[in-house]
């Protein structure tokens, strides 16, 4: 869990460092990328975040200052990644309701 989660930490720093060095910023990199990798990307941060709170839970306490600090970072950066990503969800779900229903026939 603890590998898993630096590795994911890692993997999403260089994301983010590689949107701004690469031609084309965030869309390059996800062109380049492909979109299989994108999706898996996208979906390792429930887990991320899942193992962020639990390594925070049972290993804050004997942690170096600079790692806890690191921990909480980046548990708080892929908590918040998974909120949004329903929340833009929701958003997108509602707004093609409201598109999609008057084009479907009512069945009363």
């Amino acid at each position: 869990m603890f590998l898993f989660f630096w590795a994911m930490s890692a993997t999403a720093l260089m994301f983010w460092i590689g949107g701004v060095v690469w031609p084309g910023g965030l869309p390059g990199v996800m062109a380049s990328m492909g979109n299989g990798a994108v999706a898996l990307f996208g979906a390792f941060h429930i887990p991320a975040a899942i193992c962020g709170v639990l390594l925070w839970q049972w290993r804050r306490r004997t942690m170096v200052p600079r790692y806890r600090v690191m921990l909480e970072g980046a548990t708080l950066y892929f908590g918040l990644a998974v909120l949004f990503g329903i929340f833009l969800n929701y958003l997108l779900v509602s707004t093609m309701g409201s598109v999609v229903d008057p084009a479907m026939p009512s069945m009363m």
